[in-house]
């Protein structure tokens, strides 16, 4: 298998800096790719799969660049201190990075869950991708939340052996001013920007190629991303079968994800030549 070059870089956003890794395509690479992580356990669970993805991209000449939002894996700050609005900034940050590089002249967004979803919202403050790949992203931030809580009912049952443990953990989310997620430290205020999260009521305005992947045991589109696709301007929703690999321990085939992902690239790059996609600007605040 081909080796690509990989290097660890540190990003500036607010006032620390965010760990990332930059998967280098090579020197004629003319497009890049950010790496939006998903929400907590989710990102853990699915470092590997994008990891490979990054690797995989890279060898086909598409520079790809990951990076930990603050508070999160190896960049500075806890974290308890931080939420969607402030890794929404970092994901700007990690775009203007990858368009500073050399010979980069196409930026496009690649997110998973509720990365998927904060690359959207980072498109609605500034039009700084030019296409974007969401696999299963959370269109419904209150529904994201129940499942959680869901995870945490299942765990203080098992854990504490009492069949009401499940009300008192659900009474505590609601007043608590921190919730554990599987280890996570889960702050209200996280909790109100996640539970605000309605893509199909807010109709985001990306303009550019998108892709939803829907992945599931069957390789059907559910009604809700169908509705996503229909609302955006050039998108379409494909039904992947894929094993949730964002919430499995242990190793899980990413095949069919990465191929159909690598597939639509391909076909994009030649609908488009490299650089024909006019950088966006950001909006005026």
């Amino acid at each position: 298998m081909v080796r690509v070059k990989e290097r660890v870089v540190e990003i500036p956003s607010g006032n620390n800096r965010l760990h990332a890794v930059y998967h280098d395509g090579g020197a004629d690479a003319e497009w890049g790719m950010v790496f939006c992580d998903p929400f907590a356990e989710e990102k853990k669970c699915a470092h590997r799969v994008l990891v490979e993805t990054a690797r995989t991209l890279a060898v086909a000449r598409l520079s790809c660049l990951r990076f930990d939002y603050r508070g999160c894996g190896d960049s500075a700050g806890r974290f308890e201190d931080y939420g969607p609005t402030e890794w929404v900034e970092d994901i700007l940050a990690a775009a203007r990075y990858m368009r500073q590089q050399p010979g980069i002249r196409t930026v496009g967004a690649l997110g998973l869950r509720l990365g998927a979803t904060m690359a959207m919202q980072a498109s609605e403050l500034h039009n700084i991708f030019d296409f974007a790949l969401l696999w299963e992203p959370v269109v419904n931030g209150q529904h994201y939340l129940k499942l959680n809580l869901r995870r945490s009912l299942m765990k203080a049952m098992l854990t504490d052996g009492d069949e009401f443990a499940g009300d008192e953990v659900r009474k505590q989310h609601d007043r608590a001013e921190v919730v554990d997620f599987d280890g996570y430290q889960v702050t209200q205020a996280t909790r109100e920007q996640i539970g605000e999260i309605d893509l199909l009521q807010d109709q985001t305005q990306f303009a550019g190629p998108a892709l939803i992947l829907n992945l599931s045991s069957r390789d059907q589109v559910t009604n809700e991303y169908r509705e996503l696709a229909e609302e955006m301007a050039n998108a379409e929703a494909v039904g992947i079968v894929q094993e949730p690999f964002w919430n499995r321990i242990g190793l899980v085939s990413s095949e069919s994800v990465v191929e159909a992902t690598a597939l639509w690239l391909a076909e994009l790059q030649g609908q488009t030549p490299a650089g024909a996609v006019t950088p966006s600007r950001d909006k005026q605040q």
